[in-house]
């Protein structure tokens, strides 16, 4: 055990804690990138698809609530990165230990890569059908390559780069997104009351309509410490409150105003022409007027899918690729291998089947989702022994380097989200959370010492 113990890597310079000097976002900075990150096109994709299942105005209180149990998730585990100013492939060490933290990195990694592919192709059409329109020339492919690099050079750069294209991106996307509305209700003789009094036919629940909402960012609640570890905090402020109010706001209020929008106009787009692309939706509604409005429109989608794809679907993973390989593979190197992963998959060709992807998603990040939660808040009462997370023959080695508690609490969560795909997430997290509690508390607690659980580690910040 110990010479296997040697080959694990647990340290490297993007994985260790940020100082008080590294954290340059301010509050308003995070609502901005949170703003960014939010406009994107899957919820004006899932909200198309979800009709006529469910009524135009089930399809919004769906988002409203999706997206509110997201915010509150994402506060509670981003406060760790506030905090403790860690990403969530070390956080991850403390639940599933030094090996098993892989297993829940890759299962969160999986979807981000795929929708960066798939938010890259789209993209790559919008600017496809531009050039057509523009020089009559036309290669999809050499254009998805193409803009696939574009992002995966911006994000190379870090959290800096990535908030700087944010404040471009956020209000030119939330203003072509309310012109394109005004143009789909013009063009089709819609109003918001006939909107708002249409009916669905009932082949989908409001339970289902949420989980699918969700999709759209539980695999940011997982490593969302990966952004709080770079918000500006008072290190003199001890109350935990105070410390997490400026995540709380910024990323509620970004995240479900942005959703809110995108969503309406995808369902516009649904009732209106049943089609769920944005970019063939953009040509039959503009098509026909002015060709600078709907150039304006297509670049709405590129910027949409460069923003959103940079922060939520390129740095995540590559943070979780470094963790595999720290001294060997740098968040650069993270970057470029996790969106050359993400465009050999071409997610594409899964379009049709959006909303099912993420209520997949979801069903398999949120028992994670539970387990996190449940060893900060419930088993360690939000205090974390640092220096034994990047130690190799530390506290968190367990079994074989992997906590059994973990796997035993997410395999039966997993299961029951996927059976019962409604509402199965609320029993699902409550499982994953209970049954790990207790795992922990009446074994693995007691043959793998764990001081936090015992009070022997202080409740300090470790913010420096």
């Amino acid at each position: 055990m110990e010479s296997s113990n040697r080959k694990i890597m647990l340290t490297g310079k993007d994985i260790m804690p940020t100082t008080q000097k590294e954290r340059e976002v301010s509050s308003f900075g995070f609502l901005i990138l949170w703003i960014g990150m939010a406009v994107q096109l899957n919820s004006f994709i899932v909200a198309a698809q979800l009709f006529p299942g469910l009524s135009p105005v089930m399809i919004l209180i769906a988002c409203l609530i999706g997206n509110l149990i997201v915010g509150i998730l994402l506060w509670l585990i981003g406060s760790i990165g506030v905090d403790y100013g860690i990403t969530y492939s070390v956080i991850i060490r403390t639940s599933f230990g030094y090996l098993g933290t892989h297993i829940p990195s890759v299962i969160r990694a999986l979807p981000a890569i795929f929708l960066f592919g798939f938010q890259t192709w789209l993209g790559a059409y919008a600017l496809n059908t531009i050039m057509e329109m523009l020089i009559g020339y036309s290669n999809l492919y050499l254009l998805l390559i193409t803009f696939g690099i574009v992002q995966i050079i911006n994000a190379s750069y870090g959290i800096g780069a990535i908030q700087k294209l944010e404040w471009i991106a956020a209000p030119s996307i939330l203003l072509i997104g309310i012109l394109m509305e005004i143009q789909l209700l013009r063009q089709y003789n819609l109003t918001l009351s006939g909107l708002f009094s249409m009916s669905g036919d009932g082949s989908s629940t409001l339970g289902y309509g949420t989980v699918v909402m969700m999709g759209n960012y539980i695999t940011m609640v997982l490593n969302a410490s990966d952004f709080t570890r770079f918000l500006k905090v008072d290190s003199q402020e001890k109350n935990w409150w105070k410390r997490n109010l400026g995540s709380l706001w910024s990323q509620n209020v970004g995240l479900i105003s942005s959703m809110l929008l995108l969503t309406f106009i995808g369902l516009t787009s649904g009732v209106a022409t049943g089609v769920w692309n944005p970019v063939d939706v953009m040509i039959d509604v503009f098509g026909k007027g002015s060709p600078l409005i709907l150039i304006g429109c297509l670049a709405f989608v590129i910027l949409a899918q460069w923003s959103s794809n940079i922060s939520a679907n390129l740095l995540p993973p590559a943070y979780i690729i470094v963790n595999i390989w720290p001294r060997k593979i740098n968040f650069s190197k993270g970057v470029i291998i996790s969106g050359v992963i993400g465009l050999v998959m071409m997610p594409w060709n899964y379009g049709d089947v959006m909303s099912a992807l993420l209520a997949g998603f979801t069903a398999l990040l949120l028992p994670i989702v539970g387990i996190m939660i449940s060893d900060y808040f419930l088993v360690r009462k939000r205090k974390i022994n640092m220096e034994e997370l990047y130690k190799v023959d530390g506290q968190y080695k367990y079994w074989n380097n992997i906590n059994p508690a973990a796997l035993i609490a997410y395999i039966p969560a997993a299961i029951i989200s996927f059976i019962y795909m409604d509402y199965g997430f609320i029993g699902a997290f409550i499982v994953s959370a209970g049954i790990y509690y207790t795992l922990m508390k009446y074994w693995i607690g007691k043959v793998y010492y764990q001081p936090e659980m015992f009070g022997k580690v202080e409740e300090i910040s470790k913010i420096n």
